[in-house]
């Protein structure tokens, strides 16, 4: 008797990264991994899902685990001897049914797409080759119009409807009307919460500008932080904050802003400064222990194993520094 073929697991697949914070005790997947990355790619997936998808989260260590799977908590990355085999995460799909399934997206970097790659070669990966920030700003994007199709599919065009858009118009001429801000004296000596909403080149094709939530001391730091930021992430100055849509605070649920929040970055952004900081002056510190040891770029012979030995002593120093870095590479 010829035996049927096997039919895919109806509904879309969305494929999730585990995270490298997670909790001290064993827990379900949703509540184990803590990181913030973690839980934005969560959140789209949650709402892309909807009521007929799937949301799986790709373990280094354990492949392929529901959201409600208990895990124990772990340190393992793709590459490690420990990693989650090719062959493990094909059987992981057969067993859920999902080895055959047409529509699979993966919200994650790309050593996770490289991994659900080997099961559904075909997958989509809507974060592939983006920095940090555009891969939060476009889980966002995807997660906002998945709500706002929601919303349209239950009420109608008009409570799905898109807010009004800001007009496109050069900023040479916003300038030429006054003075493009005007900006509250407003700084504290308290670090506060700041929402900046920034209209970039997309503004020239209708699209709504985004907003970004910062800490600061005062709205004009907030301001030339995110714009800033703004720039470079975008690589483009054709941007400026729209004031109306700027304010101290976070959005609040429901009130229509689908926002990034850019506290970690910077959070990580800063680490990676004060981590410079230090290997600078470790360097520094190193060569001028060194110094009349070396002549014309090379090791005096009879100063070798005193050299050794301060070169593993610096080497020895620099660890912690390299873990450090570790931990602040941009990836939960």
């Amino acid at each position: 008797m010829a035996t049927a073929p096997p039919t895919a697991r109806p509904g879309h697949v969305y494929v999730i990264p585990c995270s490298g914070k997670k909790l001290n005790r064993a827990a379900p997947a949703r509540e184990l991994y803590t990181g913030s990355y973690f839980l934005t790619c969560w959140r789209a997936a949650a709402v892309l899902a909807g009521d007929d998808g799937l949301v799986l989260v790709l373990s280094a260590r354990h492949g392929l685990v529901t959201l409600d799977q208990v895990l124990e908590p772990y340190d393992t990355r793709f590459g490690d001897r420990e990693a989650v085999t090719d062959l493990t995460l094909a059987a992981q799909a057969r067993k859920l049914g999902i080895q055959h399934a047409r529509d699979v997206t993966v919200l994650a970097g790309a050593d996770y797409v490289q991994a659900a790659r080997t099961v559904w070669p075909y997958a989509e990966a809507p974060l592939a080759g983006l920095g940090i920030g555009k891969q939060l700003q476009r889980l966002n994007d995807m997660r906002g119009k998945a709500e706002m199709d929601e919303l349209t599919a239950k009420c109608g065009p008009a409570a799905g409807e898109k807010p009004e858009s800001v007009p496109a118009q050069p900023i040479e001429s916003v300038a030429e009307r006054g003075p493009l801000y005007v900006v509250p004296d407003d700084y504290s000596q308290r670090v506060r919460t700041f929402a900046v909403t920034v209209a970039g080149p997309e503004r020239h094709d209708g699209e709504k500008p985004y907003t970004y939530v910062v800490s600061e001391h005062s709205t004009e730091k907030a301001w030339a932080k995110v714009l800033a930021w703004f720039m470079v992430e975008q690589e483009t100055v054709d941007a400026h904050v729209v004031p109306g849509e700027s304010f101290e605070g976070e959005p609040e649920a429901g009130c229509g802003y689908f926002w990034t929040d850019l506290r970690s970055e910077f959070t990580r952004q800063e680490a990676l400064d004060d981590l410079a900081d230090q290997a600078t002056e470790a360097a520094d510190a190193f060569r001028n222990a060194t110094a009349s040891m070396v002549r014309d770029g090379d090791v005096i012979a009879d100063q070798r194993t005193a050299y050794d030995t301060k070169l593993g002593d610096a080497a020895y120093a620099a660890w912690p520094l390299v873990l450090e870095l570790a931990a602040n590479d941009g990836r939960d």
